[in-house]
């Protein structure tokens, strides 16, 4: 499990009981100090590693995606589960979603429903799916079970995007490999809302930039689709 974390102090406890109570307990939770400046967290951060199954990691600020790259890169399992400091799976996730792996092999990605928590209330059913899902919008959350195999084979997340639709490109990449995202039809994502929101405050902002990327970087890809 990478949990890349930035001043989330008042969350990452929370987050990290939730994990531990997983009824598929896992290998490892490593957490990803991402240049945290709030002391709180960074306290916190030095009391949960005591845990046996956990590691703190401390980086410089890259944002999202240079942590978890940076949490992978040191990850021992078969299966990453990236998370986010304020975000937590139902205890039941990884139970369920381990044998779809073992099982279906074309499958690189497993997800699940969202359910909205905290300022905002409501539920999300990305679709998952194969590369055409994928073209004009992203059917899967950043928080979700990938194999690492795969995260290693597409080289991880785009260290250069850090407003915000990493998730998708990353998921484009995957899909473009003829892999495919499942999502369990369960509401197993509890996703917190909040006034620090990347997708609020920086995505949805930055919407058509980040779409410009995403389309010059695989233009090739959606000329052939």
């Amino acid at each position: 499990v990478i949990i890349p974390c930035y001043n989330d102090g008042q969350y990452i406890t929370e987050t990290v009981e939730r994990v531990l109570q997983q009824t598929f307990t896992p290998l490892e939770i490593i957490i990803v100090n991402d240049g945290s400046t709030d002391q709180n967290t960074l306290d916190t951060l030095a009391q949960l590693e005591k845990h046996a199954l956990i590691t703190v990691l401390h980086k410089e600020n890259g944002r999202m995606s240079a942590a978890r790259n940076y949490g992978v890169i040191h990850a021992k399992g078969t299966y990453i589960a990236a998370l986010d400091a304020d975000d937590y799976f139902d205890n039941h996730f990884f139970e369920k979603a381990i044998p779809i792996f073992q099982a279906q092999p074309n499958i690189a990605v497993v997800t699940s429903y969202i359910q909205f928590f905290g300022n905002h209330k409501g539920a999300s059913k990305p679709r998952g799916g194969n590369a055409y899902n994928f073209l004009f919008s992203n059917q899967c959350p950043a928080c979700a079970l990938v194999r690492k195999e795969v995260w290693d084979q597409v080289g991880g997340y785009d260290e250069s995007m850090k407003l915000g639709y990493e998730d998708w490109e990353f998921y484009i990449r995957i899909t473009q490999l003829g892999l495919s995202v499942h999502v369990i039809p369960e509401l197993l994502l509890h996703y917190r809302q909040t006034d620090k929101s990347t997708l609020k405050n920086q995505t949805h902002p930055n919407r058509k930039f980040l779409i410009d990327y995403i389309l010059n970087k695989h233009k090739d890809w959606y000329i052939q689709c």
